[in-house]
């Protein structure tokens, strides 16, 4: 009876107890949530596209200041050899080299238009001249902008500045541009390397690296560095593109046809996308299939003609 009588006093008083006094029960912990990464953004100075054929032959190799251009193309030229075309449209505080410079060809000088008309180059035929002739390009040439290293041999050590190439630009507006990186849609394939094979003397192939978000580039299945940096060369997206090739007919030179429209493959973030192609109005833009149009005005983008 007397434990009854304790048990029951001891209810009794939690009862009349002042609600300040009582314990609160644990909140029951909730699952994580997946948060959505916040978009990176960087705030560019852009400045009038600057266009640079840049060699790949194997004696040209490592180039020097790939990674400075906003975007780079690789297109055949000959004899399985390829040859880039590096767009350069920022305004950098630092000094960069860039080259090999090689010749022109006229899908080359085709896609530079597409971003404006200024191109360094060392030279061309009497055949691309004529070609060219109708696209009004602003040619730099001239050993005021142009230099050699003699480091190297000739034909592969031809080489600008970021400053020789705004030397010969000219005064141009700088416009600063906050831009966004762009979410990525549904619909893919997780993809953690590429390969491209022009010939087998030139395969190209890139790794996905998950910690820093590019894919690092390699040729032939070393890591294709930068001459002065010794840094691998890496893209933020990767485009692979085909395009129809034509041999003109007496020489080993290739035409590559840039018009109309096509499938290509999207590499980004680990994934890739089967997107398509149009040229329309001059420009080349990529569509996602719900028909977004790609922003490639983030990070850096290398696209891989082929064909």
């Amino acid at each position: 009876m007397k434990k009854r009588w304790l048990l029951a006093l001891v209810l009794l008083l939690l009862a009349v107890a002042p609600a300040g006094c009582r314990s609160n029960p644990a909140a029951p912990s909730l699952p994580e949530q997946d948060l959505e990464a916040v978009p990176e953004q960087e705030v560019i100075k852009r400045v009038e596209p600057v266009m640079v054929v840049v060699d790949n032959y194997r004696k040209a190799r490592p180039q020097s200041g790939l990674q400075e251009a906003s975007i780079v193309y690789e297109f055949m030229v000959e004899g399985g050899v390829t040859r880039f075309l590096a767009v350069y449209d920022r305004l950098f505080a630092q000094d960069v080299i860039v080259g090999p410079i090689r010749s022109m060809r006229p899908h080359l000088a085709a896609q530079a238009r597409e971003h404006g008309k200024i191109v360094a180059h060392s030279g061309y035929s009497f055949r691309t001249e004529e070609l060219i002739r109708s696209l009004g390009i602003k040619e730099i040439t001239s050993s005021t902008y142009l230099f050699r290293d003699s480091a190297r041999l000739a034909p592969h050590n031809l080489y600008t500045s970021l400053e020789r190439l705004a030397a010969a630009r000219g005064n141009a507006a700088v416009r600063a541009e906050t831009v966004t990186e762009s979410s990525l849609p549904d619909g893919y394939e997780l993809a953690s390397s590429i390969e491209i094979s022009y010939n087998s003397q030139n395969i190209i192939s890139y790794q996905f690296a998950a910690e820093s978000g590019v894919y690092l580039r390699f040729i032939n299945g070393s890591p294709h560095q930068d001459r002065e940096t010794e840094q691998q060369y890496s893209a933020y997206r990767v485009i692979v593109r085909s395009a129809r090739y034509v041999n003109v007919p007496g020489t080993e030179l290739v035409e590559v046809d840039l018009t109309g429209a096509g499938q290509a493959l999207l590499y980004q973030a680990g994934r890739k996308y089967e997107i398509r192609w149009e040229k329309s109005d001059g420009k080349t833009r990529y569509f996602y299939q719900d028909g977004t149009e790609l922003d490639l005005r983030f990070n850096n983008t290398w696209i891989q003609i082929t064909n």
